[in-house]
């Protein structure tokens, strides 16, 4: 039995260091990017940086074009889609789950989260920092580890769509109104009243997403 490692290998803190500059649009879809100038940013060498970027491509965010390049994977209406759907699956389950089963002390941190987006409807980032806590919660509920896990990964996704979501006030506001409803839902222990809000919620933020991917398009092509 090999000994406990208490330092997070390089590798890793270069991988979370570049994904969140992605989350954050530091670094935006389709740019290019270069090990050298990684490396000398992170303070680390070249070897934990091509690394990292093995692992973020294997995740989808970053792409290696042969004889052209490293970029940062583009959000196109085919991802936003593919996530959106397993995305519907996870809540689905998680709300079917939960349904009957939770404490008012359980609902009262879902409420938590709504109040805290009230107050940050100009915080773009940290709005939908909550929107994923908000849902992780309620995986969380399931008690479900691997459903945690799994759910993790891909609500990384869903918080960098979001933030293409948002760009209208109106979005915020809606965003906040499905997430009472959903509230509501578990409150009434009504599970078609609850997957109803579940599905308007996510079928109306992936069509805002491609919308405004639509919009960026239609702009740049004038």
């Amino acid at each position: 039995m090999k000994k406990i490692e208490t330092v997070m290998p390089l590798r890793d803190i270069a991988f979370e260091a570049i994904k969140k500059s992605i989350l954050n649009y530091e670094l935006l879809p389709g740019q290019a990017i270069y090990e050298r100038d990684l490396s000398e940013k992170l303070g680390v060498s070249r070897t934990p940086v091509r690394e990292s970027l093995s692992l973020l491509e294997r995740e989808k965010w970053i792409i290696s074009k042969p004889r052209v390049g490293t970029f940062i994977n583009e959000i196109t209406e085919e991802n936003v889609i593919e996530v959106m759907e397993i995305r519907m699956i996870f809540d689905r389950f998680s709300l079917e789950k939960i349904c009957g089963n939770i404490t008012p002390e359980q609902i009262k941190v879902l409420e938590g989260y709504i109040e805290e987006q009230e107050k940050n409807k100009t915080d773009h980032q940290r709005f939908i920092e909550l929107d994923k806590e908000f849902h992780s919660e309620i995986v969380l509920l399931t008690k479900n580890q691997r459903l945690e896990k799994w759910f993790e990964e891909i609500g990384d996704q869903i918080r960098w769509f979001g933030l293409k979501a948002i760009t209208e006030k109106s979005r915020i506001e809606e965003t906040i109104s499905e997430h009472k409803a959903i509230v509501q839902g578990i409150k009434s222990q009504d599970i078609n009243q609850l997957l109803v809000a579940s599905y308007n919620h996510v079928e109306n933020t992936k069509n805002e997403i491609i919308n405004q991917l639509r919009r960026n398009s239609n702009e740049k092509s004038n």
